[in-house]
């Protein structure tokens, strides 16, 4: 079984985003995730995890239009497993939120706990800061990290303000900058 969950892990090997060894389908859910980051309704895994269910959020990433349903639809009939994780930039809470699961997955108890992947995912802002992104190979998994990038002011005025309600005084990102980090990692069953 191989699994597709947006984390980030310790660096055995790193692959350039887009080589050969990284599926197109990757890249494809991750352009349906940066678009749910334009829209200004939610924060953080709200904008991938929007719906509950007797006011308890769901796990199950649910897709909002034809895009993220065709991308969904071919990860199942590839025999992919996928869940998400996402970091922020400034660590307001200190922890990772995840996993949102965009396909079914067989094993739960075989994905990474969140609180696991902080190092980790502050590892990745640093390589994130100058690159669109890489993929790791971890054992069986491979993990494709991609920044989420400050995209307009309205951006990184959100962001300010999220840091300032915390008291936090940290660094004022700017447009272009990662805000957060999209963790997939992915395995696919044979």
């Amino acid at each position: 079984m191989r699994l597709l969950t947006i984390a980030t892990f310790c660096v055995p090997a790193i692959l350039i985003a887009g080589t050969p060894s990284e599926p197109n389908i990757i890249s494809k859910l991750d352009e349906c995730i940066q678009l749910r980051f334009l829209d200004g309704k939610s924060f953080g895994m709200l904008r991938i995890l929007p719906a509950s269910v007797s006011g308890h959020l769901t796990r199950l990433f649910a897709p909002e239009n034809p895009a993220e349903q065709k991308v969904i639809k071919q990860l199942v009939e590839e025999r992919y497993e996928v869940a998400l994780y996402l970091a922020g930039r400034n660590p307001i809470r200190g922890l990772v939120q995840g996993p949102a699961l965009s396909t079914p997955i067989e094993k739960m108890d075989e994905l990474p706990p969140a609180a696991a992947l902080l190092s980790d995912s502050r590892r990745a802002f640093a390589a994130l800061e100058i690159g669109s992104g890489y993929s790791i190979n971890k054992g069986e998994w491979t993990v494709a990290m991609r920044p989420l990038r400050a995209a307009n002011e309205r951006c990184v005025q959100c962001h300010i303000r999220g840091a300032a309600s915390f008291g936090l005084k940290v660094p004022e990102p700017k447009v272009g900058d990662a805000l957060g980090v999209a963790m997939y990692i992915y395995s696919r069953n044979r």
